[in-house]
């Protein structure tokens, strides 16, 4: 490895950042005892590579690897086996990054100017390692961790895609987020340096320097203001529902939730939050705890996590059966509290099994406002499954919203195909529950924002995005600007689009949602849901578009095991508040592109 002995290097290297509190990479998914694994499928993927490569067999035990790859690495036994995990951790990372005398291994960065001090002093005994200065990608915020992502070294299985773009070796590159996705902008001119050195890798003078050159300026159509306000409404009110759950002697189970916000007319993403977060400055020091939390706070919920919609979904239905004739804004349907269509199966409207009542005759607003699941049930009946999946693809439901991550969940539509896809078998009955957001149906929180926006817009759905512009790095030139992109359209007739958002109106006037909107201000339209889920309370879901005259924009808000759309709708609000205020503050001219 051109060292004489790497190991002793590393261990003296991690004292001196240990002092200084200095984080460094330790990407290995091997607990910090060396006696279990962590639970990243993906980091376990990349381990197996280095297993492979070395004939060193993938069914051995955590314990029983962690050996293997201290003999490998050649750490010496008299380190104690939380030293030599740490030593272990970083020489795996080394030997990802290919490591070698003309691919230098960075360690950490920003580091202590003392620290750097105490290295440039004492070169004897830190033979081997160096500091240098170079530019890099500062975060000034400690919002958006999920959607900035961050930057790391090349490893050994990604370095022939970046070699062919001119990369060096031991370039910094995006690993995840918008670093990776903007990464062929926000590359700069990488700085060169040649150094005269010994055998023993001491150095003596520089033969030559090149200066590095910024990459373009990127600028997303995230606003900070409005991401701050999403992460710290999700944060306030996920602790509120779990304190109300001790407070009635039940169990506090909300772990995690998501909120997103986005352009009802262009499809920019002005706030896309998951909770629980993480402090992407502290990302390669806190990595170890953060892959072991239950919590999982390093999935973004928004994008990559696809849950049940419950009864948000039921415009969807709405919209499939008025669109294709099989009701029109004026049909009643009369809720008897069971539906008995399908005897000796039976489906109960929530209102009866929770209160042994009915909705008496309803229209389809009236059915959106009340959530009535009869009125769907019989729709659904009438309609059939293939007309429900038809619209939910076209609202986006199940399909990629354009997002530039790649780490975006595609989601499932509910029908015949996708139950014969897992095995199983597609009966009547199954429609009528998919018809209320129920059966296999899961979405992003994403997908539904964009699908609150389309209704909102009068049917068209646009591509969502993160990009608003790239300009040169001294302002002198726009590379790219943004515009609104159609993915597909839904011909609302008039009558249609007004009976759907008059039944989302009345959701936040006097309905489900009254509770939190009935006093806001300003219209806004809606739907409140309670997903079923395996085990636990119901995921609370809640939609909004804003304002109701003439919709700016739409929000999403899932909290796992919220019990309600009601419970949870607090969110959305204190996000709609933040808009309006950034908007106002702006004196009516919203802008978009205030990340920096």
């Amino acid at each position: 490895w051109s060292l004489s002995n790497p190991s002793q290097l590393v261990h003296d290297i991690l004292l001196l950042l240990d002092r200084y509190g200095q984080s460094y990479i330790d990407s290995l998914p091997i607990s910090a005892d060396g006696n279990g694994y962590t639970r990243d499928k993906e980091s376990g993927d990349k381990l197996k590579k280095i297993l492979e490569k070395h004939d060193i067999k993938k069914t051995l035990s955590p314990r029983e690897t962690f050996d293997e790859l201290s003999r490998l690495y050649k750490v010496p036994e008299e380190y104690t086996r939380e030293e030599r995990r740490r030593i272990v951790g970083v020489l795996y990372d080394m030997e990802r990054a290919n490591f070698s005398a003309i691919n230098p291994f960075t360690i950490a960065s920003n580091v202590d100017m003392e620290l750097v001090s105490i290295i440039n002093e004492d070169k004897e005994h830190y033979t081997g390692a160096k500091t240098v200065t170079v530019p890099v990608r500062e975060y000034k915020t400690e919002y958006a961790a999920h959607i900035l992502g961050r930057v790391g070294p090349i490893f050994a299985e990604e370095y022939e895609e970046y070699a062919a773009k001119g990369y060096a070796m031991n370039a910094r590159v995006g690993k995840d987020g918008v670093e990776k996705a903007f990464e062929d902008y926000l590359k700069g001119t990488s700085g060169t340096t040649t150094y005269n050195v010994t055998k023993t890798g001491k150095t003596l003078d520089i033969v030559s320097s090149q200066p590095a050159f910024a990459g373009n300026n990127v600028y997303l159509t995230l606003d900070i203001r409005l991401q701050e306000a999403t992460e710290r409404a999700l944060q306030e009110h996920i602790t509120r529902i779990n304190a109300e759950k001790v407070s009635e002697g039940l169990e506090a189970e909300c772990d995690g939730g998501a909120a997103v916000m986005i352009g009802v007319n262009t499809g920019d993403i002005l706030a896309c939050a998951s909770y629980p977060t993480f402090d992407i400055k502290n990302f390669s020091r806190d990595y170890a705890s953060l892959i072991s939390n239950e919590a999982k706070p390093l999935f973004n919920r928004a994008i990559s996590g696809t849950y049940p919609p419950g009864s948000v979904f039921k415009m969807v239905s709405a919209t499939a059966a008025l669109q294709s004739g099989i009701i029109t804004p004026e049909t009643e349907i009369v809720d008897y509290g069971v539906y008995t269509y399908y005897k000796p199966y039976t489906y109960r409207c929530w209102l009866y099994s929770d209160y042994g009542m009915t909705h008496g005759t309803l229209n389809v607003s009236g059915a959106i406002k009340h959530s009535c699941n009869y009125f769907f049930y019989e729709t659904a009946r009438l309609m059939g499954i293939d007309t429900i999946t038809e619209y939910a693809s076209r609202f986006g439901l199940g399909e990629y919203t354009g997002i530039e991550l790649s780490n975006e969940a595609k989601g499932v539509v509910a029908g015949p195909k996708e139950r014969k896809k897992a095995g199983g078998s597609w009966y009547a009955g199954d429609t009528l529950i998919a018809a209320i957001g129920q059966s296999d149906h899961l979405f992003t929180p994403l997908q539904l924002a964009n699908y609150v926006a389309t209704i909102a817009n009068g049917g068209t759905r646009y591509k969502a995005h993160l990009l608003n512009a790239v300009v040169k790095s001294d302002n002198s030139e726009m590379i790219f600007k943004s515009e609104p992109t159609v993915a597909n359209k839904i011909d609302y007739t008039e009558e249609n689009h007004r009976a759907v958002l008059d039944g989302m109106l009345s959701v936040t006037e006097d309905g489900t949602a009254s509770k939190v909107f009935a006093d806001y201000g300003v219209k806004v339209v809606g739907k409140t849901g309670s997903a079923q889920v395996g085990s636990g309370s119901a995921n609370g879901v809640f939609v909004l578009a804003a304002p109701y005259e003439d919709p700016e924009v739409a929000i999403a808000v899932l909290v796992e095991h919220g019990g309600s759309g009601n419970n949870v709708a607090w969110i959305a609000r204190d996000m709609l508040t933040a808009y309006f205020d950034c908007k106002e503050a702006l004196s009516g001219e919203y802008d978009n592109t205030l990340l920096r």
